[in-house]
């Protein structure tokens, strides 16, 4: 499947990392791209609505994508599934230049098989410490998906050497992580 026409970069780290927060202000600091929107069986936040930042549906309608090869890769996170259609990729890479997919590590490792000239980036919390506070500070999460989210943070973090690029998202350096993000997507571009 190399008949990509956009650049592929994946961001991908553990949860509560910022992942959402740097690719943001990327765009605001000019990054055009295209945005992979995920499909998930995960319950809309409040302030979410479809296809921003998912496309929600039932498992049952998730399964049944499943079943008829529509997705690149999928996970089962957290109680949830979590995937991207095929068709939702190859819309994306045909009209834009530089496409941007944010998915967990184990996603990162499905597109990165697929599609080999991807571009890795893992966000990295400043500290184990920080990425806790940060995931209790949300308040998004009951205290054991809190503890599971961590316990696997502490295991995406012992395998860095998997990423083409780590990018440390300093408290307070939102702004600085985005744009370490441009340069590397910059310094790619002649890899398609």
């Amino acid at each position: 499947m190399s008949t990509q026409r956009g650049q592929l970069v994946v961001v991908t780290g553990p949860s509560g990392a910022g992942k959402d927060s740097v690719i943001n202000t990327a765009k605001e600091l000019g990054l055009e791209f295209g945005q992979v929107v995920t499909t998930s069986t995960r319950p809309k936040r409040l302030d979410e609505q479809a296809g921003d930042p998912y496309y929600f549906v039932t498992v049952e309608q998730f399964k049944a994508s499943l079943a008829a090869d529509e997705l690149i890769e999928w996970a089962e996170v957290y109680g949830n599934y979590y995937g991207c259609t095929k068709a939702e990729i190859e819309r994306k890479l045909a009209d834009h230049a530089v496409v941007i997919v944010k998915v967990d590590p184990q996603g990162a490792r499905a597109y990165k098989a697929l599609y080999p000239d991807t571009t890795t980036i893992f966000i990295m919390p400043p500290s184990y410490e920080y990425l806790e506070k940060r995931l209790v500070n949300r308040e998004t999460d009951s205290k054991e998906v809190i503890k599971q989210r961590l316990a696997t943070a502490q295991k995406e973090l012992e395998n860095l050497l998997d990423w083409d690029y780590l990018v440390v998202n300093e408290e307070g350096k939102l702004k600085e992580a985005a744009e370490e993000v441009i340069q590397i997507i910059n310094k790619n571009k002649d890899k398609v």
